[in-house]
């Protein structure tokens, strides 16, 4: 049974991870697409426009989902196949995922004042 959960978890965790990484393009392209959309606004002197907050904050949200996926792989990973490699990725992932959210719950507050 051991053998059989650790197999499963060891193809299923990186299609976890493939989701952050489409979470993470997602935000970039949602990102970009704004830029666009505020430079061919700007052009016009229409208003409107998105605001530079607004593109980094799209863009910010993606990364702390897609941050969400990468250590939910990790962590099921690291529960079924314990390794010091895996402990410190899940450790690392951990911090920077705290970090970029202290900063977007930062600029979320900045926006709404």
């Amino acid at each position: 049974m051991h053998e059989f959960l650790v197999r499963w978890v060891t193809e299923i965790a990186p299609w976890i991870e493939a989701i952050g990484v489409v979470v993470v393009l997602w935000g970039a392209l949602e990102g970009l697409l704004m830029l666009i959309n505020r430079l061919r606004l700007s052009f016009g002197n229409r208003e409107g426009r998105p605001s530079l907050g607004q593109v980094r904050l799209a863009i910010g949200e993606k990364i702390a989902l897609g941050l969400d996926f990468f250590l939910a792989g990790d962590i099921i990973l690291t529960i079924v196949v314990p390794s010091w490699e895996g402990l410190a990725i899940l450790g690392s992932i951990v911090v920077i995922r705290t970090v970029i959210a202290y900063f977007l719950n930062r600029d979320l507050k900045e926006l709404r004042e």
